[in-house]
């Protein structure tokens, strides 16, 4: 049995904590998603199970595929784990809607009843609840963790997320259109801070956990004030086409995570310098 798998390991996380991990790869770039015998076998074969294969495509359009891959998917993947296992879930601050605009900082304990929430926020509730009947039923351990704006250097194929959109367009020169003025906040964290939190998890003597993790109040910032960050480190003036027009909806516009119960519990707390980590967003 090897002891580390990184489901959706072709990913622009999921490269970065494979190759931390030295962990087997699961991708269906590679061959092996999910509902795949294949990757049957290779559950059987590990021990310890990071799973971020995943839809992130937030449309209406794309909701039938969010619930296949991100919430059957789970399911699948959870019904498939023995008391063995350790299983790692990437879930979403999402989850949470509007709800988290009601905390400076947002707790776990912040509710996640519908409130604004698209199919993808959805789905992935969806997921942690089949991930913890499955781990009641079958015995292994599980760590959720709602993860906020985490970012990685790029890979080939991997566009990233927020802040990897951002450095790539304020590199090449193109601009950046934001709602609301950008006064949108978000707290960001690298992926080598991610690697740091899950081994934490696995280190551990807990048997089932859900952990907020971001940056938290010490990475917080609006949109604009990373956009700015970015063009400095580039030595790029970002092109910023602010209007007043409200943020869409899901999209939330305030979100700080609350990191208390994850220092608490695992001695964790994020520390890295921002911008050494955003110069190679």
């Amino acid at each position: 049995m090897t002891d580390w798998l990184v489901t959706g390991g072709s990913g622009y996380l999921g490269v970065h904590l494979a190759a931390a991990f030295d962990a087997t790869v699961a991708a269906r770039r590679a061959g092996c998603g999910l509902f795949d015998p294949a990757l049957e076998r290779m559950l059987q074969e590990s021990r310890i199970i990071v799973h971020l294969a995943a839809c992130v495509a937030k449309s209406p359009a794309a909701a039938s595929s969010c619930f296949e891959v991100n919430s059957d998917g789970a399911r699948w993947l959870c019904a498939r784990l023995t008391e063995r296992h350790t299983l790692v879930l990437a879930s979403t601050k999402d989850v949470y809607g509007a709800h988290a605009e009601a905390y400076e900082v947002v707790p776990e304990e912040c509710p996640t009843t519908l409130n604004g929430q698209n199919a993808y926020a959805w789905s992935k509730r969806l997921a942690e609840d089949y991930a913890r009947f499955y781990a009641a039923q079958r015995g292994f351990r599980l760590f959720i963790l709602r993860l906020s704006t985490i970012f990685a250097p790029p890979t080939p194929g991997n566009p990233g997320g927020l802040v990897s959109g951002f450095a790539r367009a304020i590199r090449a020169g193109q601009p950046l259109q934001l709602r609301w003025q950008g006064r949108q906040v978000r707290d960001v964290l690298p992926v080598t801070e991610l690697a740091r939190v899950i081994r934490a998890c696995v280190a551990s003597s807990l048997a089932q956990e859900t952990f907020n993790i971001g940056g938290g109040a010490a990475y917080a910032l609006t949109l604009t004030e990373l956009a700015r960050r970015l063009g400095q480190i580039h030595g790029v003036a970002p092109r910023l086409e602010l209007s007043d027009a409200a943020p869409p909806p899901g999209d939330q516009r305030r979100y700080v995570s609350d990191l208390s119960k994850a220092e608490r519990a695992l001695g964790w707390r994020p520390a890295f310098d921002l911008d050494a980590a955003l110069a190679q967003a």
